[in-house]
């Protein structure tokens, strides 16, 4: 039978308990001992008794949530140990102390390795002794909890950091590497520099100035765009779209560059198909979609557009003849700053910002994206956004 004893400090309702109060669980076959603990400690905490480990279990699965519990060791049906080795799977992180006038060794070793204890209290007590350990049990809660929160900020930290590193090398490679070309090309091109520069040479350089240079533009946006995607400052506008005027428009873009590599792109975009999205950041998700199909697709290819109305959504699938990909290249397809297995097929620039991107935007725009594939055999990547 559960017992709950308040004093005039502390509610009886459990749903009148604040997360900051110190909440105690007592758990022992005696009543009368749990009499006397929960008039012991019930002036100092939140109070919550049992007199059994299955019903002290079935307390803490009913939502109560003690920084601290107490278990007597000698119980029938289960042992105190036993409590306090479940207990472990509901509240890992809580105290555990064990009451025990029993001296069994083996016990005593079961408590400690099952139940994590933090204390042992022997029979009978001292109350303010056993007052004294129980506020050192709630010291040792938080304190416990600040380092885990310390843990978990210096993880962060710690991905920051390599993630700050994995941006200076996309700094050192992808922009000093281009920007030393771009100065060399140039220096070339003064007059000054002695080389016999033809009209046709200059025309050759100014292209790959303006390659370079817009292959250089595109990361730094992208890096801004992640940046303020997780920051949460990259406001959306979400707006009723016809989206087969949207992946029409996009394709058309691509037609050009398609023809160059001698690849068929199709697009199927019935009308009417109406979701809710913001029109720039949807424009910029087809348009890393589509420039992908297109970059990674060898010559003489086919590249498929479709526009579908799914249940409650609308999907664009965008289909491709390239490589595929492999089952690593599928565990960090999302991932910022990941580089797989393809290449481009046309000698085409991928900074490994794009896709990462692309996820979070549609997620921004209350969609999903992913791809299926099968090594070898091409990749379809696959947006849903909320049909209207």
């Amino acid at each position: 039978m559960l017992k709950i004893k308040k004093s005039e400090t502390t509610s009886t309702n459990l749903e009148t308990t604040t997360t900051n109060e110190k909440k105690l669980l007592v758990v022992d076959d005696e009543p009368g001992i749990l009499l006397l603990l929960n008039s012991l400690f019930s002036p100092h905490f939140h109070v919550l008794t049992a007199e059994s480990g299955q019903q002290a279990l079935d307390i803490l699965r009913g939502g109560y949530s003690p920084q601290v519990i107490v278990a007597d060791q000698r119980m029938p049906g289960m042992t105190g140990a036993q409590f306090l080795g479940e207990s472990r799977k509901i509240l890992p992180n809580a105290v555990r102390v064990t009451l025990t006038g029993y001296t069994d060794i083996k016990e005593i070793v079961d408590s400690v390795n099952n139940g994590a204890i933090y204390r042992f209290v022997g029979k009978p007590w001292e109350d303010s002794e056993l007052l004294e350990t129980i506020r050192l049990c709630f010291e040792q809660y938080n304190l416990s909890t600040k380092n885990a929160e310390l843990e978990a900020a210096l993880e962060r930290v710690s991905a920051l950091n390599a993630e700050k590193n994995d941006i200076m090398g996309i700094v050192s490679h992808d922009l000093k590497n281009p920007i030393s070309a771009v100065l060399g090309i140039t220096e070339m091109m003064k007059p000054s520099s002695g080389f016999d520069i033809s009209l046709q040479d200059y025309q050759q350089f100014a292209g790959l100035i303006h390659q370079t240079a817009t292959n250089m533009l595109e990361l730094v946006k992208g890096l801004l765009d992640d940046h303020w995607l997780e920051s949460g400052a990259m406001e959306l506008t979400l707006t009723a779209m016809d989206m087969s005027m949207m992946v029409g428009f996009v394709v058309g873009d691509y037609r050009q560059r398609a023809t160059d590599k001698n690849i068929a792109l199709h697009c199927d975009a019935p009308e009417g198909m109406m979701a809710r999205a913001d029109e720039r950041r949807l424009h910029q998700v087809l348009d890393n979609l589509i420039s992908n199909a297109v970059k990674y697709s060898p010559t003489g290819k086919e590249v498929f557009v479709r526009v579908r109305r799914h249940e409650n959504a609308i999907r664009i699938e965008i289909q491709d003849q390239g490589p595929g990909l492999t089952e690593d290249d599928k565990a960090k397809l999302f991932g910022k700053f990941a580089r797989l297995s393809a290449q481009p097929t046309g000698g085409e620039h991928s900074s490994g910002l794009g896709l990462s991107i692309v996820k979070k935007m549609v997620e921004a725009m209350n969609g999903r994206v992913w791809c299926e594939s099968e090594f070898g055999h091409g990749a379809t990547f696959i947006v849903e956004l909320p049909s209207l």
